[in-house]
């Protein structure tokens, strides 16, 4: 099994500049992310790999995805793994390395290694904020999931890790089932605030969360729904209170076909659908929140698409890039095998620019 891995390891994603940008003496000063799909070699294995989130943190990034590298084909486990950017101002190439010196998140391999890993796990997705106890102020890192663990049907469930920023010990609390999400096939959650410019901000604050989007499977077919989030609950308590919440379908972003894996990060929803007029396959798409709605979605067109399957896209703000970045996964060929990887330089995602 030539990438089996018996443990997990940390995933970042950060910028290294090997100057100032500013700097005349440089002949690049602008970076940028690649326009065509790049595999992601250094993550990939021969079996799939998919499900993907970067979530935000203040130092680096690390990426979080769904495998079947173990063991059993059958059997979809999360891993983390090394994702580490550098651009170099003087060549203008953009490399990957897997190095843990630019940084290191024990918290990470902590929610993973929690997750029970019978049955398959899949959808990851996380975000963090500051949260004060006791009057010290503290990082809580949410990861949601989807798993099939010991029954039929599929739960939502998460867990969360806080800890002190004086540097103390922190704790992981956990698993949380997620009540009022259904169980029919496994559900890909994201979230929306009319007040949260972006996901990758630093101090997002996760109770100006608004809306709760994710794809939901009635009789075989999956679409776009929504739940309001009551402004009387915080984040921890809208997501654990056991209340038959009024799920909206999207209908601006619904059609005939499945559509899949809604990611929203500022303005930009990005998701999977195979209906009508794309290349092959599930298509990525995006829309952009005007108006108080969501815009017709538009393909992200031949560049990105191909003819075979493109699934469960997530977006990342880089601001020291002129562009930003989307991670996807696909089966096109060329890659190390089933499902891989990939990302790929996508207009600005910020409110207003994009």
């Amino acid at each position: 099994m030539k990438y089996l891995i018996s443990f997990i390891v940390l995933a970042v994603i950060t910028v290294l500049f090997t100057g100032c940008p500013g700097n005349s003496s440089y002949k690049y000063h602008d970076a940028y992310f690649p326009e065509k799909p790049m595999n992601i070699t250094e993550v990939n294995s021969e079996y799939d790999d998919y499900n993907s989130i970067l979530p935000e943190t203040h130092f680096g990034k690390r990426l979080v995805f769904s495998s079947n590298r173990k063991f059993d084909p059958e059997d979809y486990d999360i891993y983390d793994g090394n994702f580490y950017v550098v651009w170099d101002w003087e060549t203008g190439n953009l490399t990957f390395e897997n190095d843990y010196h630019y940084g290191y998140y024990d918290y990470v391999r902590n929610l993973v290694r929690k997750i029970e890993n019978t049955g398959n796990q899949f959808a990851p997705y996380s975000v963090s904020d500051e949260l004060f106890v006791d009057n010290k102020q503290n990082t809580i890192c949410y990861l949601l999931y989807s798993t099939n663990a010991n029954r039929n049907g599929y739960r939502s469930e998460f867990f969360y890790y806080l800890t002190p920023n004086d540097g103390a010990t922190g704790i992981t609390e956990g698993p949380f089932v997620i009540p009022f999400l259904g169980d029919e096939k496994q559900q890909y959650v994201s979230f929306y605030g009319d007040d949260v410019v972006m996901i990758n901000n630093w101090n997002i604050k996760v109770d100006d969360f608004t809306e709760m989007y994710f794809d939901q499977t009635v009789n075989g077919k999956s679409e776009i729904y929504r739940i309001n989030i009551p402004d009387t609950l915080d984040f921890f308590r809208f997501l654990t209170n056991d209340y038959n919440y009024d799920k909206v379908k999207v209908e601006d972003l619904c059609s005939a076909e499945d559509d899949r894996c809604p990611f929203v990060n500022g303005d930009l929803m990005v998701f999977a659908s195979d209906r009508p007029g794309g290349y092959g396959g599930y298509d990525l798409y995006y829309s952009r929140y005007e108006n108080g709605e969501w815009q017709k979605p538009v393909n992200f067109g031949d560049q990105i698409n191909s003819e075979y399957n493109e699934f469960r896209p997530v977006t990342v703000h880089a601001s020291e890039f002129m562009n930003d970045l989307m991670i996807f996964s696909s089966d096109r060929p060329g890659g190390l095998g089933g499902f891989d990887l990939y990302y790929v330089g996508i207009q600005k995602i910020v409110k207003n620019e994009w």
